[in-house]
């Protein structure tokens, strides 16, 4: 017992990697390589190339509904009871009458067997049918709404990484601005209680200094848990895994100063390629489409067919050693529309209202837009004001903090002064984070208007 024990132990020794489970690999993405890899590997994306490829198939589908129909059916019967027919007896030979039939009288007659069964071959081809040139081109630009669609989803892909990617630089930034806070403040709290042993300081003083401690841990806290949240979103964003390790490569204060200085080349854009005002296009193409097929509907249809059929009858069951019967049809079939009562008209005047609705929202997604460029142009520069102003109240509260934090080392000033102009900084801080976060989402915003993202 005791060898097969060592024997265990040495197996693991000497292969420890067979003892525990493998580690996924780090993977490091600056904002535009996530970016990128979102919008391959989203699940949203997955969701549009679907799309893409089922209206791919939804051209040939349209197409393929001119091209020639072949059709096999088949059919076995029993009748239970034979159907008949009433005959007048007056046609029947005397010799075949039921005894007792006179003039005037009905003979039920069979002309059924008890099996019988068919099969048939039918070949047919559209020869004219306006609604299937429509169709073709329906389906064309159907395909191209499925593009833009997907155009519109990978924007959407591209702007929630980047605010999640944001999310995760600012909850990092102010845990690092935390823990530094915590060193100083337990740094303090050293000095505080030696003081306070030789007498040079109060009892309040360290306990003081042990809440901005507490305060300091707990913040730190806060700021864990806000990073693993954004973390969870940015990963579910890009498509990855829950536990996937991630390594950011980019810092928000790199990313601010991007934006600040490609502020300077911001102007008026032409808004006529936005992927909102195309789609609104082809939505108005859409509706003329439909609206032409409603109208070809007063056309008339021809088609042509064939029909290749083979009938056998018995009063057994078995009817395949008997003679089957042969027959073929060949000709042309004319739909021609007359009159619907008012339908056709009413749907036509229903679906011109629908185009006039969309040619309405075409010129509504323009102003639109336009709009929404001004009005993003605006927020973008006014955060940049913003995060301009709480960059120098963080500059002030950091240089009052530390004059402070001199003067209570050196007994000016009490632990309840220094107190309150740490929680100064530590709110101003907080302030500039946020302003970085709002500049760089004001940034994604403007991006979005003038659909550069």
């Amino acid at each position: 017992m005791r060898i097969k024990f060592f024997l265990v132990v040495g197996f693991l020794w000497f292969f420890p990697e067979m003892n525990r489970s493998e580690e996924p690999d780090t993977l490091a993405f600056t904002l535009q390589q996530a970016m990128s890899y979102a919008s391959q590997h989203a699940f949203q994306k997955i969701s549009s190339d679907y799309d893409v490829e089922s209206a791919r198939k939804k051209i040939w589908e349209t197409f393929a509904t001119g091209l020639p129909q072949v059709d096999l059916n088949g059919r076995y019967n029993h009748s239970i009871d034979v159907p008949v027919s009433l005959l007048p007896a007056e046609i029947i030979p005397e010799d075949m009458r039921p005894p007792g039939t006179g003039p005037g009288d009905k003979i039920p007659i069979s002309f059924s067997t008890a099996y019988d069964a068919n099969y048939s071959v039918s070949v047919s081809q559209m020869l004219l049918d306006g609604s299937w040139f429509v169709g073709l081109q329906a389906a064309r630009v159907f395909l191209e709404m499925a593009h833009q669609q997907a155009e519109k989803t990978e924007i959407e892909i591209r702007e929630g990484v980047a605010r999640a990617y944001f999310l995760v630089l600012a909850a990092r930034k102010n845990l690092t601005a935390f823990e530094e806070n915590l060193k100083v403040n337990e740094s303090i709290l050293a000095e505080t209680r030696a003081l306070f042993e030789n007498g040079f300081r109060e009892s309040m003083d360290v306990s003081q200094i042990g809440l901005l401690v507490r305060d300091a841990q707990k913040k730190i806290l806060e700021g864990k848990r806000n990073e693993e949240v954004a973390l969870a979103v940015l990963r579910f964003s890009m498509g990855l895994k829950e536990d996937q390790p991630l390594s950011l490569g980019d810092d928000l204060g790199q990313l601010t100063s991007s934006a600040i200085l490609g502020n300077e080349t911001l102007g008026n854009r032409v808004l006529d390629d936005h992927v909102d005002y195309r789609m609104a296009l082809t939505n108005e193409e859409v509706q003329s489409l439909q609206l032409k097929n409603l109208k070809v509907q007063y056309l008339p249809k021809l088609e042509a067919f064939y029909t290749f059929q083979k009938t056998g009858y018995n009063d057994q069951w078995n009817l395949f050693d008997q003679e089957w019967y042969k027959a073929q049809f060949i000709g042309v079939s004319l739909t021609m529309p007359i009159f619907s009562s008012g339908m056709r008209q009413a749907q036509v005047k229903q679906q011109s209202l629908a185009l006039q609705k969309s040619q309405n929202e075409r010129e509504m997604t323009a102003r639109s837009l336009k709009t929404q460029y001004l009005t993003a142009l605006t927020e973008f520069n006014s955060a940049i004001d913003q995060y301009d102003l709480t960059r120098e109240s963080q500059e002030l509260a950091l240089d009052i903090y530390e004059k402070t934090r001199v003067k209570f080392k050196n007994g000016i000033v009490g632990s309840f002064e220094l107190t309150q102009q740490q929680g100064q900084y530590i709110q101003a801080q907080i302030n500039h984070v946020q302003t970085a976060l709002a500049l760089m989402n004001a940034r994604i915003n403007y991006l979005m208007a003038v659909g550069d993202l």
